[in-house]
């Protein structure tokens, strides 16, 4: 082999070398991301219940009071919750709005709070609850999330608490399975799969926005 191709060789070997040790000390590229989508603490945020994972901290937005303006909470260093959900379903849809339902369960000896959910299939979800208003039944957030009693359950059902996806990003069709994951106070994560199926009722009718809407065929 003559010295010329061995000093294109030797050039090309010592390129890649520095660009596989550029790659390794570079830091990674989703870190700016990171930083750029990492809440912070108090700052406002466009939708209630609002709710991100990131760096393995999660954090929510809620209001502090009806028809406050809602902020971001601090993160909260995540961990596998304990709880389950079982008979688990969502809403067939093909767009617009969904709701999940399921009996989340809580087999520990101590109460645990539900206080956000996320999906890949929805924009933004929030815990809601069915109440009496003046003779007419709404759709509200419910106030501190789901509380898991000790060693019971909470049922969430049409026509009661439900977890309710405020705009379906893709289309929900029946028998396939959505992913969902509920997030505690304490930065519990439950990861779960929910069954799209098809539901006549839950026909839900916005007309006073998130924090008290009217409720028909729920």
């Amino acid at each position: 082999m003559s010295k010329s191709i061995r000093a294109v060789i030797s050039a090309a070997v010592l390129s890649g070398a520095l660009a596989v040790s550029a790659l390794a000390t570079a830091p990674a590229a989703s870190a700016a991301q990171h930083a750029a989508w990492t809440p912070k603490p108090g700052k406002a945020c466009g939708t209630s219940g609002t709710a991100r994972i990131i760096q393995g901290k999660a954090y929510w937005c809620v209001s502090a009071t009806e028809g406050a303006t809602p902020r971001w909470g601090k993160g909260v260093s995540t961990s596998t919750s304990p709880l389950t959900i079982a008979d688990g379903w969502a809403k067939a849809a093909d767009s617009g709005m969904s709701a999940a339902f399921g009996m989340i369960k809580n087999p520990t000896d101590r109460p645990i709070r539900v206080v956000a959910a996320i999906s890949p299939d929805s924009t933004v979800l929030q815990l809601h609850e069915v109440v009496d208003k003046d003779g007419t039944m709404v759709m509200q957030q419910k106030t501190g999330g789901f509380v898991i009693p000790a060693k019971g359950m909470v049922e969430l059902k049409p026509g009661g608490s439900h977890i309710m996806f405020m705009k379906v990003t893709k289309p929900i069709p029946a028998g396939t399975m959505v992913p969902i994951t509920l997030i505690t106070a304490d930065g519990g994560l439950l990861k779960a799969t929910v069954l799209g199926k098809v539901f006549n009722g839950a026909n839900e009718s916005y007309t006073g926005g998130s924090s008290g809407s009217s409720m028909s065929g729920m």
